[in-house]
């Protein structure tokens, strides 16, 4: 975290473990791996906060649901600010890409439920579950690399609500009109 991806050497992650070089070869066979190994620990911090925000959430009203996985999420990012900017770079070197997709298709695949308990189908759902995930991280990411201090105010939480209920209320009107529409031409 302290001098970037490029500088990091299994000898120096050893020497700051207090461990041998083999010790660490025998875990981790090369620096791509123990950065790897990182990101899956980081990804399961965001999805283990956010899923035991949403867990248990029938009978929690959906805003609420919300307010709390995004509560959780600024969190998580905000105890592991560090962490958090260290593995942008090793995330487009070591074709992270595909593993940060995967895991914000997890994210949708948590926010989608609620998006069909308010009338969306199956298909809008995951959609506008997709589309809210990455607007939310597009937001988080301005946050943690160009206005840090923002993970500490409270207001964050809240002009993320905004912008997620707000979408989610705007579909869940269109998909009302939309049935109205289909009822009355029947």
């Amino acid at each position: 975290m302290r001098e970037g991806y490029q500088r990091l050497t299994t000898t120096r992650v050893a020497e700051r473990a207090g461990v041998s070089v083999g010790t660490v070869y025998q875990y981790f066979p090369d620096k791509k791996s123990l950065v790897t190994a990182l990101k899956v620990r980081y990804f399961g911090l965001l999805l283990g906060a956010v899923g035991k925000a949403v867990e248990g959430a029938s009978d929690r009203p959906v805003d609420d649901v919300l307010r709390a996985a995004l509560a959780a999420l600024v969190a998580v990012k905000r105890e592991h600010l560090d962490l958090t900017k260290a593995l942008r770079e090793p995330m487009v070197e070591l074709g992270g890409q595909a593993f940060v997709h995967e895991t914000l298709d997890r994210f949708a695949v948590l926010l989608a439920p609620f998006l069909l308990a308010r009338g969306a189908s199956e298909s809008e759902a995951a959609r506008r579950a997709t589309l809210l995930v990455a607007a939310i991280e597009g937001a988080m990411s301005y946050a943690v690399f160009e206005e840090p201090s923002w993970l500490e105010e409270p207001w964050l939480v809240d002009e993320l609500f905004a912008l997620a209920s707000g979408y989610v209320g705007r579909n869940v009107a269109a998909s009302r009109r939309k049935d109205g529409h289909a009822r009355r031409t029947r």
